[in-house]
């Protein structure tokens, strides 16, 4: 039984005692020992039924008395970001309309910094919304209005930090100090994000490859890993290349390579007519495994696999690699002009 079931069954136990009670001072059968024993049970209910729950131990002032007592280098390896950025995402968020405020009357709003820490520790230990209300002192109920609250902030200041780097030049020379690779200015990999079926929802459209269902991710970043553009949402359920072509990213292409001056690697491109069948102007191998490309490799396969490494690892997170595809021009591996010739 609910908690607001069992309130409306005291309150209507009561009001049977106040009942009887009348009708028992108009006659004078009833005696007063027994209105007493009646009056303790009913009082017994009420106290069980509307008594305040008991409070949960939990971790108290773990901002104050150890968060704030990490050093730069414990504090990212908690958080997985630098305190500066953290502090930055603070000020932010306390002066957006999704941070509450103390005038609703009732108890304190918790604080930006709470809000922000406790999202934080969430999305960066892969942890539970329990072991968050644990530590930072929070209802579990309060967490998952947190976690949302901060969740519509990052997604208002997506667009203006996920933006593609306008300095192509100079990010197209860090690239090539790294591999020797030519005009490469990001890569492109993506994962799959586990989830439940989406209410109203087929389960069936979001099965994905690996037979569980999953949205996907794509993603493109810089050679110091970081991300220049996400696309997140689409059903692992469409192919790769599709993914891509939906995307916005699709239609920046053209504008990005300047005529095949620059290009975006992926791991390999597909033919969505057969997921299985590469395309034949693919300029690099479709081989993963170190060892099974040992001999077939050349000088332009482990140039670009140097090159796309740094895409794969922000997305080594215990999470299902996938390969996306980059439609930019490229000089194929049979072409007299190749830039990649030994």
């Amino acid at each position: 039984m609910s908690g607001a079931s069992q309130r409306q069954l005291a309150l209507l136990l009561l009001a049977e005692s106040d009942d009887s009670s009348s009708s028992s001072g108009s006659t004078s059968e009833d005696s007063s020992d027994e209105e007493a024993l009646e009056a303790g049970v009913y009082e017994h209910v009420f106290d069980v039924m509307f008594r305040p729950p008991d409070k949960k131990p939990k971790v108290e002032h773990f901002v104050d008395d150890v968060v704030r007592q990490y050093s730069d280098e414990e504090f990212r390896r908690h958080f997985r970001l630098s305190r500066r950025v953290a502090t930055e995402l603070i000020a932010g968020f306390a002066s957006s309309p999704m941070c509450p405020t103390d005038n609703n009357g009732g108890k304190a709003a918790k604080s930006a910094e709470t809000h922000l820490l406790s999202f934080i520790w969430y999305a960066a230990n892969k942890t539970c919304m329990r072991d968050v209300a644990d530590r930072f002192n929070l209802a579990e109920s309060t967490v998952h209005r947190v976690l949302q609250r901060v969740a519509d902030y990052l997604c208002t200041r997506g667009p203006t930090v996920l933006t593609f780097p306008r300095h192509l030049e100079k990010l197209s020379r860090d690239f090539e100090k790294v591999s020797g690779v030519p005009g490469v200015v990001g890569c492109i990999d993506g994962c799959y994000i586990r989830i439940q079926c989406p209410e109203n929802k087929i389960a069936s459209t979001y099965v994905n490859r690996h037979h569980f269902l999953s949205m996907t991710l794509q993603a493109v970043c810089d050679n110091k890993r970081r991300f220049s553009d996400v696309l997140v949402g689409s059903s692992s359920k469409i192919h790769d290349s599709r993914v891509f072509r939906l995307s916005s990213l699709a239609k920046k292409i053209p504008g990005i390579c300047q005529g095949g001056r620059y290009h975006i690697l992926g791991d390999e491109l597909l033919d969505d007519s057969d997921e299985e069948e590469a395309n034949d102007d693919v300029p690099w191998s479709k081989c993963t495994d170190s060892d099974e490309c040992e001999e077939e490799d050349t000088k332009e396969d482990a140039a670009l696999r140097v090159s796309t490494s740094p895409d794969e690892r922000p997305f080594l997170l215990d999470i299902l690699p996938v390969s996306f595809l980059e439609t930019t021009p490229w000089p194929s591996r049979n072409s007299s002009g190749s830039r990649l010739s030994s």
